[in-house]
């Protein structure tokens, strides 16, 4: 059994720019609301799922240079695209899957600055539609 161990390798693109160098972390959030059936008569809960929602979650350092962190989503913001996320730069198989699909922007800090301190940024942005995952 393969495992894996942090991230340091894990590999995310937005609007097909490859931000990975600039990631310190990252995660794709997936889940489905809880529809309770319980009915009259029956002595345990019941539950089916209903619908689903996702959620990407990533922190950057911050960078102005052209084709990086601030050319590539300061024009998204209040758009949707599309992004790819992997555990490792690796080729996508069974053991390095792939997870594709379309955010939508809603937020983004252009600029936060304190004294001796890097500038990042954390993004939270929903997924409008399905995920797809590729092992091929």
């Amino acid at each position: 059994m393969a495992e894996l161990i942090g991230g340091a390798a894990a590999v995310l693109t937005i609007n097909s720019v490859d931000l990975s160098d600039h990631m310190t972390s990252a995660s794709l959030e997936q889940n489905f609301d809880d529809v309770e059936t319980t009915a009259f008569g029956d002595t345990v809960r019941t539950r089916i799922a209903g619908l689903g929602d996702a959620t990407l979650n990533v922190s950057l350092n911050q960078d102005y240079a052209g084709s990086e962190v601030d050319a590539t989503l300061n024009g998204l913001v209040g758009t949707t695209t599309a992004f790819v996320f992997k555990a490792t730069g690796a080729s996508v198989s069974a053991t390095n899957p792939s997870y594709a699909g379309t955010v939508l922007v809603t937020q983004y800090t252009p600029m936060s600055a304190e004294v001796n301190t890097l500038s990042t940024l954390s993004c939270s942005w929903p997924v409008t539609g399905a995920i797809t995952r590729a092992t091929s």
